[in-house]
């Protein structure tokens, strides 16, 4: 059976608190065992009755059965199961501890407070299991158990039981609804972690918002494609060791990833130097055309920023930058364990080609005519840009001629 990443992680977060829960059980009754027999050997007091030879002997019988079971889970291979096993076992030693244990005091009704006290404590330990049907299987035998010692131990019927049912109840049911919650925020804080490597963290809060499902499909929607690319990146690395050259590119990569984020761009993928950046997608907005162009001129701003970092012999690092706007295919793509987010489509080459075609033309940012009429009048001199026509080209797999427009960078 298949499991997502996230359930993954919640069962191997179980192995590792499966085994907490055997040490500290361990360790529990490694205390009582030692305590008692001093107490019964005289050497220290701190019961109102001293134990007996028997609660010794079920405190060794409880001691063994803990550190079975410690064994088990510590050097054995991990098997769901074992979870209702060790749950059942917590609430039956207990119990019997109640039933037997001359030291434990039932009179005057204090027997309902110690059973529904202990129901209580057992249940807090199963909930570090992060398991709903655990959570679910403790809160039956909590009701069980109390009843058993109640009836078992108790002095007729209690004017408050009742209420102490109800009241473990809520307790019970309180517990259940954290496990459940902790579980669905893992999920969440993972895909939000995921998400937000791609989306600025405003569009990722807009994504929960509307409620949208990371779910295999697509549709069709109209949106701005921006491709990226180092010119003669090839020729830098082959100057520069592999460590030198990572480095670069993470640093390169990051600043390109907050300049994008800043005008709430999408980033597709990372090909290599390359960046696929999407706007219009996932949530579209009025300016999606003029905020790639913004963010294309940044860009190259901020590679000027890096070339003044480089040593001098480096010679300066050009980007190019094509966008292109119109139809695509947006959504999930790929399998039940590996879905991205990611645009496909005949307008998605289109760009491509336009960004291939800023070394040609010895420019770094090209937008086509589409791009253009999209922000025609809507941006000034002010916006650190202006625009100009240069060719009308016939782009590889196309038939029919596009204008593109250089823009440049003031």
């Amino acid at each position: 059976m298949k499991h997502s990443l996230v359930d993954e992680i919640l069962i191997s977060r179980e192995i590792k608190n499966e085994r907490t829960v055997a040490l500290v059980r361990f360790v529990l009754f490694s205390v009582t065992t030692i305590m008692d027999s001093l107490s019964y050997i005289g050497w220290i007091h701190y019961t109102i009755v001293t134990p007996s030879l028997v609660t010794v002997t079920l405190d060794l019988v409880f001691l063994s059965f803990a550190f079975i079971v410690l064994l088990f889970v510590t050097y054995l291979p991990y098997k769901p199961y074992l979870k209702f096993f060790t749950i059942t076992l917590d609430y039956i030693i207990v119990g019997f501890m109640i039933f037997l244990d001359p030291t434990i005091q039932k009179a005057n009704g204090l027997i309902y407070f110690i059973a529904m006290t202990s129901a209580i404590f057992i249940y807090q330990f199963n909930l570090l299991r992060h398991s709903k049907i655990g959570t679910i299987y403790g809160a039956f035998l909590a009701f069980v158990y109390f009843l058993i010692i109640s009836i078992g131990l108790g002095e007729g019927y209690p004017f408050d039981f009742v209420p102490m049912m109800i009241g473990l109840g809520m307790i019970l049911a309180i517990g259940y609804v954290t496990t459940v919650s902790n579980i669905e925020m893992v999920k969440e804080a993972n895909t939000k972690q995921m998400m937000e490597r791609f989306l600025p963290s405003q569009l990722v809060s807009e994504f929960y918002k509307n409620k949208a499902q990371l779910e295999p499909g697509g549709e069709n929607k109209e949106v701005t494609i921006l491709f990226s690319d180092i010119r003669s990146f090839t020729k830098f690395s082959e100057q520069r060791s592999a460590e030198e050259v990572v480095h670069f590119l993470n640093e390169y990569l990051s600043r390109m990833t907050d300049v994008i984020f800043k005008f709430n761009g999408t980033i597709d993928k990372f090909i290599g130097d390359a960046i696929m950046t999407v706007f219009g997608a996932p949530f579209k907005m009025h300016d999606d055309a003029l905020r790639a162009v913004k963010t294309a001129v940044e860009m190259v701003r901020e590679m000027e920023k890096i070339n003044q970092k480089l040593e001098e012999a480096s010679g300066n690092l050009q980007v190019g930058i094509g966008i292109h706007t119109g139809d695509a295919i947006v959504g999930n793509i790929g399998s039940d364990r590996r879905l991205d987010y990611t645009v496909i489509g005949d307008n998605v080459n289109l760009a491509s080609r336009i960004e291939g075609l800023t070394k040609h033309y010895g420019c770094s940012i090209l937008i086509s005519e589409t791009t253009y009429k999209q922000i025609e009048n809507r941006y000034s001199i002010y916006d650190g840009f202006a625009i100009r026509e240069i060719d009308l080209v016939i782009v590889k797999g196309k038939s029919k001629a596009i204008l593109v427009y250089e823009v440049i960078v003031l």
